[in-house]
């Protein structure tokens, strides 16, 4: 695939995924230009097929795409509570700062009146680990705990989150339901297998793992780590935190994404700008 072709594949998949709409469009295009232009066939091949997987999903579709996540929720199950407790998935060194979780609330809270499945449950929105964790709190049956944010990738912020709330023995997995507007599908799967409920807009695969069998994956993850090498201390990100081959851009490009994707690659003395960069692509 050459270069010349590569981009007019490249403008085919932006119209087909609507990205021609957004707002920084243009940027994003031009650096894959730069990009596609600087790699060889191969890198380029891998590269457009990872962009048809890719979801971008900008800050004005939070709204839309958290309230479908939770209008997703069983009826059997709302129709049985009558308080819902909502709260940030954070770590607890990082309570009190403005993170995506806490964002999401203030969207839900402005718009509530919208959830006509909840029309008759009372959302209490927490923000501090200490009102759940004390000793006195318990949930009866009919009230639960939803965690909210828009991503989650390693799980380390998650797990984070449990472990905190787990200081109070009256709280159970079987009272506790993740919220998300994307999550990876390997995390996902092992937080259910807790007994953690999941609702969530879009299940996140492992970009060439998920989609690949061997020896073909193994030939594109070496493919991959080839064009990571254009990338000044991009091996500290390889194939995205924790190896989690993301293909996602949220308010925010997350590290779990391919870092080719959001860091500055260098070819020569010259850098280039990525296509969805973490300054760039930052809205919240």
């Amino acid at each position: 695939m050459t270069t010349v072709e590569s981009i007019t594949y490249l403008n085919k998949i932006f119209k087909a995924k609507k990205w021609t709409d957004r707002d920084i469009d243009e940027y994003v295009f031009d650096n894959f230009c730069n990009l596609l232009d600087n790699l060889n066939e191969s890198e380029r091949e891998l590269i457009i097929e990872l962009v048809e997987r890719y979801q971008w999903i900008t800050s004005l579709e939070y709204q839309e795409k958290i309230l479908s996540t939770l209008e997703s929720v069983e009826d059997e199950k709302v129709e049985k509570l009558k308080i819902v407790y909502l709260f940030p998935i954070i770590k607890f060194e990082d309570e009190g700062k403005v993170k995506s979780g806490t964002f999401l609330m203030y969207q839900i809270k402005a718009f509530k009146k919208f959830l006509k499945k909840y029309s008759k449950v009372e959302f209490r929105y927490v923000t501090k680990f200490e009102y759940l964790i004390d000793s006195k709190f318990a949930l009866k049956d009919n009230e639960t705990i939803f965690l909210i944010d828009d991503y989650i990738g390693s799980g380390e912020t998650l797990n984070g989150c449990l472990k905190e709330l787990r200081k109070n023995e009256n709280i159970t997995n079987d009272k506790l339901n993740v919220i998300s507007i994307a999550i990876q599908r390997e995390i996902s799967n092992l937080i259910s297998e807790e007994g953690i409920s999941i609702y969530v807009d879009y299940f996140s695969p492992k970009g060439l793992s998920d989609f690949n069998d061997s020896p073909i994956r193994e030939e594109k993850i070496a493919l991959m780590l080839e064009i990571e090498k254009l990338i000044p201390g991009g091996s500290h990100f390889s194939l995205g935190y924790n190896e989690s081959e993301a293909l996602i851009t949220l308010a925010r490009t997350p590290d779990n994404t391919f870092p080719i994707f959001w860091k500055k690659h260098r070819i020569g003395k010259k850098y280039y700008d990525a296509p969805f960069s973490r300054e760039e692509t930052f809205e919240l």
